[in-house]
């Protein structure tokens, strides 16, 4: 097979093969499907191990990432005196978790094997799921257990990984959960001695408190319609995107499963979009559906006003930025782009204006691009729409709308509680 530059390889196979760089002689490559590591140097016998019931594909690179500094580490301290084979033979001993079924198991191979379960079997969750949430703490859990001080059980663990974040009490809440359950499923499938679970006595006594979640900012209908419009001044794409966002409550992710069907409520054959979204792991599950606008008003004797998305849709006029993945995420990139340090143009600073006058309410409220989700289901509200409707046209249920969303605003309860009464003089 012919040598490849690294630009024509995968990622996951860049980085496999990139960490050797540094590592004098060293090479990682492909051998018959396997991971082989091969020594190379002038004047010196060549050398060469596979790496064991290791297979060169994505799903075993973090094992084989870990493996190979593993053994580079074991060699280059023999300074030449041991070979490669004997300096393998040395790290699969030192391995702590017990092998099963004649196969090396490494604490990198149980979250890959993890990461396997709950994507692939279980359907449990998404990969972006375990790309954005898992992956980083389990990796620095697979690191921790990789050093020469490593831990001794499951409380040492966490308390370490604790370490890496200890500026965001939010993740190591979330640090404490997905640890425990990574340690379960190692003591389940791979019968890791016992000491290794995560107690939630062990959890309560290292994770910070929960700490009071911040409330998302709800835009006025205004401040919407007015940011939209500065969008469209600057990328019509990304103005349409949000006007998708807002009109229709959708998550953003939800915008690259839609497609227009027929209603088939409409006796005129009115056609809508339709979301096939299926959100799987979390609290529940999300159901595919048919969606409604919910139009916006000015101020609140205001005629009411919506685009016209579906129409442009089926016309292919509804441009769209050109993203692989429409994500919460991507959507940050854009609103918080920055140039020498401050925001790169009127739209970012506009929504970083936003961000500042909502943050500076005695409720300190977060804007968010998922304040346009909620500011749909506010709007659903205002206009006198029953809960339980809102919920299923925001694809989650009754439960989850009230945990989670917002249903009235401080403007709706002010103007609710209007009138004109006489004041009474006081004596």
């Amino acid at each position: 097979m012919p040598r490849r530059n690294l630009s024509e390889m995968p990622v996951w196979e860049m980085r496999l093969v990139s960490i050797s760089s540094k590592w004098p002689g060293w090479s990682i490559t492909n051998d018959k499907g396997y991971v082989c590591i091969r020594y190379r140097v002038a004047g010196q016998a060549r050398e060469q191990v596979n790496l064991p019931k290791l297979r060169y594909r994505e799903e075993d690179e973090e094992a084989a990432i870990n493996w190979s500094r593993r053994l580079y580490k074991v060699w280059s301290a023999a300074e030449g005196q041991r070979t490669l084979k004997e300096c393998l033979a040395e790290v699969k001993g030192s391995s702590d978790v017990p092998p099963e079924r004649g196969d090396e198991v490494t604490w990198a191979g149980i979250a890959a094997a993890m990461k396997e379960s709950k994507i692939e079997f279980g359907k449990q969750i998404k990969p972006q799921t375990w790309k954005t949430n898992w992956e980083p703490i389990l990796n620095e859990a697979v690191r921790v257990l990789g050093r020469r001080n490593k831990p001794a059980d499951g409380y040492e663990l966490l308390k370490a990984v604790l370490k890496n974040w200890a500026h965001a009490p939010t993740v190591q809440k979330e640090c404490g959960r997905y640890l425990a359950r990574f340690m379960e499923f190692a003591v389940r499938r791979y019968k890791v001695p016992r000491s290794w679970l995560i107690t939630q006595a062990d959890r309560d006594e290292l994770c910070p408190k929960r700490t009071r979640k911040r409330k998302k900012a709800v835009l006025e209908d205004a401040e919407i319609l007015d940011f939209i419009d500065l969008v469209q001044q600057e990328n019509p794409a990304w103005a349409n995107l949000f006007r998708l966002l807002a009109q229709y409550g959708l998550r953003p992710v939800e915008i690259q499963h839609l497609t227009v069907e027929p209603d088939p409520t409409s006796k005129t054959g009115e056609r809508v979009f339709y979301c096939s979204y299926e959100k799987v792991g979390g609290q529940e599950d999300t159901e595919p559906r048919y969606l409604r606008p919910m139009h916006f008003r000015r101020s609140e004797h205001d005629k009411p006003v919506q685009w016209p998305l579906v129409e442009a849709w089926e016309a292919g006029t509804l441009k769209l930025p050109d993203l692989k993945e429409f994500t919460g995420h991507a959507c940050n990139r854009y609103l918080h782009r920055k140039r020498n340090g401050k925001p790169a143009g009127p739209v970012q600073q506009r929504w970083k204006e936003l961000i500042d006058k909502y943050a500076a309410l005695p409720t300190k409220d977060w804007v968010r691009v998922y304040s346009l989700r909620d500011g749909f289901g506010v709007r659903c509200y205002r206009e006198g729409l029953e809960k339980t409707v809102i919920a299923d046209a925001m694809g989650h249920s009754l439960a989850v709308h009230e945990r989670s969303y917002r249903q009235i605003t401080e403007a709706i309860k002010a103007r609710a509680f209007e009138s004109d009464a006489e004041t009474i003089p006081l004596p």
